[in-house]
């Protein structure tokens, strides 16, 4: 079985390198790193306060418009629905994004990106990812790891370019349960870059559990961590330098 799986994967890789950003509509991808006065549809009220407090720590906020329906950009530009985690009505949704880039190690000469490249956020488990009475499924802690490592590797060249790469593994451990109406701290860092394969680890965690000055430093040491995962994501050829 594991054999079929591998060569399941390595066949999905072969297929999907073959998309490149340029068969894709360009006016599909909107990015933009933005000032903290500027909101996007998301709620600034939503957002825990003990986030809020360590933006200083955090980096940029990511904007990117296929996150948001405003004005039927999703189905103006191909998209069949809403994000599946980023979505205002999706059972866990990440509320928001900041990104902290690296000094380009394992990129060939950029400056910034590669590894050290941290993604955080907060993710709200809401009342639509309920399995067992009163908690989340684990399948939400699933869906968040995939989003959170596939988004951190689109920001190896230090800039985000999305759909540039493919996860192609996700490696995840379920330690805790999370109870309906959650709001987790959510973190992944590229650890290695070999040529187009980028190494992500990362981490889910109620931040109550931390030392607010461990709060970015810390890598699966708080006692309330309620998942960690290991992913690698396949670019397409030329994202990075050859």
């Amino acid at each position: 079985k594991v054999l079929l799986i591998s060569h399941h994967v390595c066949k999905r890789c072969v297929l999907l390198e073959t998309m490149t950003m340029s068969s894709l509509d360009e006016t599909a991808i909107s990015v933009t790193n933005a000032p903290d006065s500027e909101q996007n549809n998301t709620e600034s009220s939503e957002i825990p306060a003990w986030f809020i407090e360590k933006y200083g720590s955090f980096g940029e906020r990511l904007n990117v418009s296929e996150w948001e329906n405003s004005d039927n950009y999703r189905s103006k530009n191909g998209w069949k629905g809403h994000d599946l985690i980023h979505g205002k009505n999706a059972p866990v949704r990440i509320l928001e994004y900041r990104v902290k880039y690296g000094s380009g190690e394992g990129t060939n000469g950029l400056e910034h990106g590669g590894v050290g490249t941290t993604l955080v956020g907060v993710a709200l488990f809401t009342k639509n990812a309920e399995s067992h009475k009163g908690f989340c499924h684990g399948g939400s802690m699933c869906s968040v790891m995939d989003d959170l490592i596939g988004w951190c590797a689109f920001l190896v060249t230090g800039e985000c370019r999305p759909w540039t790469g493919f996860t192609v593994q996700v490696n995840t451990s379920l330690k805790r349960p999370i109870k309906v109406g959650s709001y987790l701290f959510v973190r992944a860092r590229i650890v290695k870059v070999e040529r187009r394969k980028v190494h992500i680890e990362a981490e889910l965690d109620d931040p109550r559990g931390n030392d607010e000055e461990e709060l970015v430093d810390t890598m699966g040491e708080s006692d309330l961590i309620h998942a960690t995962a290991e992913g690698l994501v396949i670019l397409n050829r030329g994202v990075l330098p050859e």
